[in-house]
């Protein structure tokens, strides 16, 4: 089974997170960062995607990308 990406985020480093999965109510947000970051893959179970501050794939990416890595190479809803 092959998950088509939902948007494609332009980082602020010129670079792109790809971003996988419709985002529903409940949803927590798996994220993979980029292969050369030291640094931990896991999942965000606080971010609400039904909150206007959150509740688009862009959005998620900019606050991901302020407030946990720049380095984000993928973000999936699970």
């Amino acid at each position: 089974m092959t998950i088509e990406k939902a948007y494609i985020y332009k980082r602020k480093d010129g670079d792109t997170t790809f971003c996988y999965g419709e985002l529903n109510e409940g949803d927590n947000i798996e994220i993979t960062l980029d292969a050369d970051v030291d640094g931990i893959d896991g999942i965000a179970a606080d971010i609400d995607v039904t909150d206007p501050k959150t509740n688009t794939w862009e959005k998620i990416c900019e606050y991901l990308e302020n407030n946990y890595s720049s380095k984000i190479s993928e973000l999936s809803a699970v």
